[in-house]
């Protein structure tokens, strides 16, 4: 019978992030200790609104109560590409998804992007920034609609469109207002990260680097949730960060410790854990050359299909010998509870929750998957012991 009366993990899972710990909850974070000021695209440090990193420039306050990021520093990602392996090439995406995928797909000249950044109320994107060169001409858009400052705007394609030399956005007009976003990034006007709270706190720990991801809830009360890896010519760090947690009870001997069978841990050469009030952070590395990255779209598929993200806790209770699921956060498609007997719950909406029961003696292994846009992936697994 495991030691541990009652058992609480969360499992988090989009473009490859799986994390479960025990006790708590746990978070991973980089560690670098950045600001989400003063970067630019590529992670580089210049000071002034202009080169704040992307996530903190250009999502607007009205991006949405509930907020999904992604952010990739692809200008950091070449100048890696002769260390890092080809099947972690292939797999981070080299231009956005969804609508944003569908523009640069029209393009007669391949765009070169220094960054891409999507962001929106969905785990499916629905806002898409990308920093770089690229050529317009090709796209058939007319004459612009608008131009505010060194943008102009276009409405095509079932999108609303700016361009300035240097940065393409893409925004569904029945999702979002692109004029939020110019406001945002242009003037400074009711950015996201200037209202504090959850989002400024999981940029101060995975903004700027070159693979990052976030979920932030729309209640203080909830758990928000980040991850980041930071890619160097020798070592890339994988940082998680985990806000809103109770952490009173938490043995971090043991935290860490059962982390350490858990992915992407057992991968890593070493990691540390830090427990600040109610935060966690993690981080970790490995060798640059042993770096692997999976995006749940890959870069070959963008504007094809939508990435699955989805958020649970689970709480394990010998007690009762039960074992509790809850869906915290789902950007689409549907959570399904699964055990030796096949799939025994499905979970569709956020704040659903199914209790599955076992006898006295009984040994059990619970795996809750999330499935959606025919595809399917383990947010976590788990054996307990009544």
């Amino acid at each position: 019978m495991t030691d541990v009366s009652r058992r609480k993990l969360l499992a988090t899972s989009a473009t490859g992030l799986v994390v479960g710990g025990a006790g708590c909850l746990n978070s991973e974070s980089d560690g670098d200790g950045s600001d989400g000021d003063g970067s630019d695209g590529s992670g580089k440090q210049n000071g002034g609104d202009e080169s704040l990193v992307p996530p903190a420039r250009w999502i607007p306050a009205s991006a949405g109560s509930r907020l999904f990021f992604s952010y990739t520093d692809l200008e950091t990602v070449r100048s890696h590409e002769t260390i890092l392996p080809a099947e972690t090439l292939d797999e981070i995406p080299f231009v956005p998804h969804g609508a944003g995928g569908r523009v640069v797909g029209r393009m007669e000249t391949e765009p070169t992007f220094e960054y891409v950044l999507e962001f929106g109320p969905e785990g499916d994107g629905e806002h898409y920034v990308m920093g770089g060169e690229f050529d317009l001409a090709g796209l058939d858009l007319g004459d612009p609609i608008d131009e505010v400052g060194d943008f102009e705007r276009f409405e095509a394609a079932g999108a609303s469109i700016a361009a300035s030399s240097d940065t393409l956005i893409v925004v569904d007009p029945e999702i979002g207002s692109i004029d939020d976003v110019l406001a945002a990034g242009l003037d400074g006007t009711d950015r996201r990260v200037d209202s504090g709270g959850s989002f400024e706190a999981v940029l101060e720990n995975v903004g700027d680097d070159t693979l990052a991801f976030g979920i932030v809830p729309e209640s203080t009360d909830e758990i928000a949730v980040g991850r980041s890896w930071s890619v160097a010519a020798e070592t890339a760090t994988y940082t998680q960060v985990m806000l809103g947690m109770n952490t009173s009870d938490v043995d971090e001997d043991q935290l860490e410790s059962e982390l350490a069978s858990e992915s992407p841990y057992n991968r890593l050469d070493e990691f540390s854990l830090d427990i600040e009030g109610d935060t966690v952070v993690t981080t970790g590395t490995l060798s640059t050359s042993e770096f692997r990255y999976t995006d749940s779209i890959s870069k070959h598929q963008a504007g094809t299909s939508r990435p699955v993200r989805a958020s649970v806790s689970v709480d394990v209770e010998t007690a009762t010998q039960s074992v509790t699921v809850e869906l915290t956060a789902i950007g689409g498609g549907h959570v399904e509870l699964r055990d030796s007997g096949g799939t025994q719950a499905t979970l569709t909406e956020q704040g659903d929750e199914a209790t599955l029961e076992y006898g006295v003696g009984e040994t059990e292994t619970v795996s809750v998957v999330v499935v959606g846009g025919g595809e399917e992936s383990v947010l976590l697994t788990e054996t307990v012991e009544f």
